[in-house]
């Protein structure tokens, strides 16, 4: 016989918290225990109702059958070939936070109702500290243009090393993976989810487990890596509900389309009390024609209402509540979606849109993005400030008047300015390389091009009055950005820049071949051995 102390569970559980002012009665419990296994046989393997540990988590429990099914690929009966699985609902609650654990059913509605999502900056640093290696990450772009890059997803040894701070913040992460030491854990944002990749824990150990993580939520001790600070920052959206006001809209519907094409989920119509199936070229359309970002919000003075207009009878109208924003249409009412894995996305398509957030609101202040039910701010290059001054290294001694010559023509100059940004590159980085080139002007690359065996460095130069203006920085790493692929250039490249690097600099009597021994055919020849070798290093100094 199957004692409760034979079940083991893995340590990978949904973490609420209670919203204010909520409470979960005895009763409730009971009733969601009656809601989770509605659908599933009433022999039970185990049936527990708030059963309270010594350290204070308190647990609902129930083991159950699913009806015998036929499965999905066999489209006749035999009930020699039914299908039977057995799962399990898992409630602990401790403090004002509440874990779930399941297999094979869903919340029920009445209790997530009361339930409220982690906070997106204490989830994110549950784990995360300086030593942290992240393995994997899961990121969605807040830009809504159509072209953007709605998600992207990285894996390295640890992406501390891979993944540039430039650009980063444009974006917020949905998951992550890393390791502490010999601890591994996944962190699922967007659903609350915490894995902590230990299996085989007995009833008792999954809610000392539960407790421990939820100590440490309360506590909030972060040590935040740095790694993470380069990402879109979480705003207090309850500061600031009031003043929001929509520009635009993009609707995310690429889970409604998995739900469709790889679930095998049954989209209906409601008309008139019936339920009429939706198919595959009706679907197409109606999909098709929210597949991007909505522009020119309205606002209703009279209503007080952000909306938007996509057809004569058709409007979404964006609803500014405190507690987060919801899209409101009247005709995804009536479209209904049945069939769905586990019937976890089961309900009207104006359920699954804001029970999932899918969708980003973009607004008038053009740093603020609503996403995944947090209000985020693009915090640009101010985030990778530390990034940026690990590697800058003051190497200036005295001052520069300008970046190449006074003058206000190269006719006729046979080097660069005694106190130019270039005179004093060549002076301090040349002899540092086999081969030193000046790129400036025209289809350049970068100012200057250092090139050594297993080496090749591109220096931007830039000369400015301001002392510390955040464009002038932008203007500096914009070059260096750009130019980035080229580190790398194909053959084709390198013999283009052949007829340019034998001559000289402009109308000046400068050759561009700065170095005193060697020409240009044995640089190209070196830059592409160094092309092709498969550690090349490859630097950029500003």
């Amino acid at each position: 016989m199957v004692k409760i102390t034979d079940l083991r569970f893995n340590a990978c559980a949904y973490f609420y918290k209670l919203k204010n002012g909520y409470s979960i009665s005895d009763k409730e419990i009971y009733q969601m225990l009656i809601d989770v296994t509605s659908s599933k046989m009433r022999n039970y393997l185990f049936n527990e109702q708030r059963k309270e540990r010594p350290n204070g988590p308190k647990y609902s429990l129930r083991v159950f059958k699913e009806k015998p099914k036929m499965p999905g690929f066999i489209r006749v009966y035999d009930s020699n070939w039914r299908e039977q699985k057995i799962g399990y609902y898992l409630f602990i609650e401790y403090r004002d936070y509440v874990a779930i654990l399941r297999k094979n059913c869903v919340v029920p509605k009445d209790i997530s109702f009361k339930l409220e999502h982690l906070d997106y900056d204490k989830l994110i640093a549950l784990y995360a500290d300086k030593k942290t290696e992240f393995k994997k990450l899961s990121m969605q772009n807040l830009d809504g243009s159509d072209h953007a890059m709605r998600f992207k997803s990285y894996e390295a040894l640890d992406l501390k090393d891979n993944i540039s701070p430039i650009g980063s913040s444009h974006y917020y992460i949905r998951s992550v993976n890393g390791n502490n030491g010999s601890e591994r854990f996944t962190l699922t944002i967007n659903a609350s989810r915490i894995n902590n990749s230990g299996s085989g824990y007995t009833l008792d150990a999954i809610c000392d487990w539960v407790k421990e993580t939820v100590d440490k939520i309360i506590l909030d001790k972060r040590c935040v890596s740095d790694f993470l600070n380069i990402f879109a920052k979480p705003v207090k959206y309850v500061d600031v509900w009031n003043s929001l006001k929509p520009s635009s809209l993009l609707l995310l519907f690429g889970p409604i389309v998995t739900l469709h094409d790889d679930e095998g989920a049954q989209f209906y119509f409601i008309k008139e009390d019936r339920k009429v199936l939706i198919d595959d070229a009706t679907f197409r359309r109606k999909i098709g024609m929210t597949l991007r970002c909505f522009e020119e919000v309205h606002y209703d003075d009279n209503e007080g209402k952000f909306s938007y207009y996509t057809g004569i009878d058709n409007c979404i109208e964006i609803k500014i509540l405190k507690s987060g924003i919801k899209l409101i249409n009247p005709e995804w009412n009536n479209i209904i979606i049945e069939g769905s894995i586990d019937g976890e996305h089961d309900g009207s398509l104006s359920e699954i849109i804001n029970k999932y957030s899918l969708f980003n609101v973009y607004f008038s202040d053009t740093e603020l993005i609503y996403s995944n039910r947090t209000l985020f701010k693009d915090t640009k290059l101010l985030s990778s400030a530390h990034h940026f001054l690990e590697v800058l290294k003051n190497r200036i001694e005295g001052s520069f008047s300008c970046e190449k010559y006074n003058e206000s023509s190269p006719r006729g100059l046979n080097d660069w300015g005694g106190s130019s940004i270039f005179k004093y590159v060549e002076s301090n980085f040349m002899q540092e390389y086999t081969y030193f080139i000046c790129d400036d002007c025209g289809s350049e690359w970068a100012d200057h091009i250092g090139i050594s065996e297993g080496r090749v460095t591109f220096f931007v130069e830039k000369h400015k009055k301001s002392q510390d203006s955040a464009s002038a920085f932008q203007d500096v790493v914009g070059q260096a950005l750009k130019n980035l692929a080229n580190l790398i250039p194909s053959e084709s490249q390198l013999n283009e820049k052949r007829r340019k690097w034998i001559d000289n600099y402009e109308t000046s009597n400068i050759p561009r071949f700065r170095s005193r021994r060697g020409n240009v055919d044995e640089a190209i020849h070196a830059y592409s051995g160094d092309s092709r070798s498969p550690i090349p290093m490859i630097s950029v100094h500003s």
